[in-house]
């Protein structure tokens, strides 16, 4: 499949290969540094919600979403969550 810089691709060897196309060894790997990633701008944004940093955004009014503000949420047809801890 040939794709570009989508939401569904990953960069590989210089060029662009869809999600779809990987193997389950190279997908893994792909998810584990995209949430290695992820959790790294949040942390960022902790750091940069609280001290004077933190006071000027509020005045601003401006609340740099982190780990605390984000919470996914739901229950299954057994009343067990999707989404966990």
């Amino acid at each position: 499949m040939t794709t570009g810089g989508g939401i569904n691709t990953v960069k590989r060897d210089g060029q662009y290969v869809h999600i779809t196309d990987l193997d389950s060894r190279a997908l893994c790997a792909e998810w584990a540094k995209m949430k290695r990633e992820v959790n790294e701008l949040y942390e960022i944004n902790r750091k940069a919600n609280v001290g004077w940093r933190g006071a000027i955004l509020s005045l601003l009014r401006i609340r740099l979403p982190d780990r605390n503000v984000i919470k996914l949420g739901g229950v299954n047809e057994r009343n067990q969550p999707i989404y966990p801890e």
